[in-house]
């Protein structure tokens, strides 16, 4: 079953988006509960971690979406955020507390948005679902593609970078070729930036200067050979959001 949390004070909106929800999950004969709040103080007060989705309006009464998504992220909530506003001006924001994307009320297309939106985050909630399993020292290694940050080559050791529960980053390793963990990863949308390093794009959050900046402040180098193809990819990502 698909929880989903609807914080939304226009109740035209309100209404709008969870007929779009119910419709396409209803297409998919996918199981729902869909929980409605007018403020994102109702939201919080009885919230529980296991909404999978959320749906926050932005100009809210009392606290803003943008705020409600912080406190949800300090607490270590993992929801999928999905910011919908009539505004721009807060896209940056949602970088900041990763969210999955940032839909326009205004937009002539909002319902084919909506809906290609619903796509994008069933897919990703599915895939947190599949386990892996890499040997590594020690053992094997049983993750989620989705918790691996990036993998780092260093002669003919790889490291294999996870966020933890905790929010911490726990290092890995394995005796392996960076091509080969690249080959089996690909598919999960993880992207080569330079010889030692493959990135989780999931976890991107700017390219500049040959640089690239992944969640948890970490700077990672862009080779020249990559750079531009990164930054295309870059450009187009934030475009979605």
């Amino acid at each position: 079953m698909i929880r989903v949390a609807i914080c939304e004070d226009d109740l035209y909106y309100a209404e709008k988006e969870k007929n779009l929800i119910e419709t396409y999950l209803g297409k998919y004969e996918i199981r729902s509960e869909i929980v409605t709040f007018t403020t994102s103080e109702d939201l919080l007060k009885s919230y529980t971690d296991s909404f999978d989705i959320v749906f926050l309006d932005i100009e809210l009464s009392g606290m803003s979406g943008i705020e409600a998504a912080k406190w949800l992220r300090d607490k270590g909530v993992k929801s999928h955020i999905i910011f919908i506003s009539a505004y721009t001006e807060y896209l940056l924001e949602g970088y900041k507390v990763e969210a999955h994307r940032y839909l326009l009320k205004n937009d002539d297309k909002f319902d084919e948005s909506f809906c290609e939106c619903m796509e994008s985050v069933i897919a990703k909630i599915r895939t947190e679902e599949i386990k892996i399993e890499i040997d590594v020292k020690g053992g094997k290694l049983s993750v989620s593609p989705t918790k691996i940050l990036y993998a780092e080559s260093n002669v003919h050791k790889v490291s294999i970078y996870v966020l933890e529960q905790s929010g911490d980053v726990r290092e890995y390793y394995m005796y392996d070729r960076l091509d080969n963990v690249q080959e089996n990863l690909k598919k999960y949308g993880f992207l080569r930036i330079h010889q030692s390093y493959l990135i989780n794009s999931e976890y991107l959050r700017k390219v500049s200067r040959y640089k690239a900046e992944l969640t948890q402040e970490i700077i990672l180098p862009i080779s020249k050979k990559y750079f531009n193809d990164i930054e295309e990819f870059y450009i187009r990502m934030r475009g979605e959001l």
